[in-house]
């Protein structure tokens, strides 16, 4: 689970760190998001989370040191509007904005602040239906990372201070995109890390055998590497490594 303190204690050299943060404009479920994103890692590795998203986790993070392919995350929950991120955006190194398919037009504003420090934004959709896509596809802003049905049991979970459920949705997209948002087949990811080009590749795979082997040959070559899961309807996963930590 994540931890729900707000004091951030620098890490040994051998520890990535990666901070993101949560943006939006009131009323579009950005702290939902953000407790979404917060729960779903800290089933997974070292999550610490600032802002309102503290109150609706129930524990700390059990992850050992380093936790996911040598990761520790700092997932900002910042309040409403762009002043907060205004703030932020400097020591961010990635960012999700938070909108509703009929408050698309909020998101330019946060897609200024972040152009002005060449931080990385994804656009991240609440109370999706399927009458929305085309309005979607036709969006001109930062790229789609992920879109959350709408669904009545999310929002009365966060009416009562509750964990929400996920049960047949993953949310490990941020997590893909804040590490590694360019997909690469496996010759091209393996080259990348042995010559020290990227520090995070992304391989999308079909399924979970596919991920196992890739794993494999990813540990063989002395580089970690693990599975996560998404929602697309074309493959079942992606497989993220990284040169292994010495």
């Amino acid at each position: 689970m994540a931890t729900d303190r707000s004091d951030v204690q620098p890490k040994p050299s051998h520890v990535t760190q990666q901070r993101i943060g949560v943006v939006g404009d009131a009323g579009v479920g950005k702290t939902t998001v953000a407790t979404l994103i917060a729960h779903r890692f800290g089933e997974r590795t070292n999550v610490t989370v600032t802002g309102e998203t503290r109150q609706f986790l129930e524990a700390d993070s059990s992850a050992p040191e380093g936790g996911l392919l040598g990761v520790e995350w700092i997932l900002e929950d910042l309040p409403a509007g762009t002043e907060a991120f205004e703030d932020r955006v400097g020591v961010l190194d990635t960012a999700f904005v938070i909108a509703t398919p009929d408050r698309l037009d909020s998101v330019a504003a946060y897609e200024r602040v972040a152009d002005r420090t060449d931080t990385d934004l994804f656009l991240l959709i609440t109370r999706f239906t399927e009458d929305d896509r085309d309005a979607l596809r036709a969006f001109e802003g930062p790229e789609l990372a992920e879109y959350f049905y709408e669904d009545g049991g999310i929002e009365r979970a966060m009416a009562n201070g509750n964990e929400p459920p996920l049960d047949d949705w993953t949310v490990e997209a941020p997590l893909m995109e804040a590490l590694a948002p360019e997909r690469v087949d496996r010759e091209r990811a393996l080259e990348l890390l042995d010559s020290g080009q990227q520090s995070f590749v992304n391989v999308e795979v079909d399924d979970s055998e596919a991920a196992t082997e890739l794993i494999e040959a990813f540990e063989a070559a002395g580089h970690r590497a693990a599975y996560f899961r998404c929602n697309c309807q074309c493959h079942d996963g992606h497989v993220l490594a990284r040169p292994k930590l010495r």
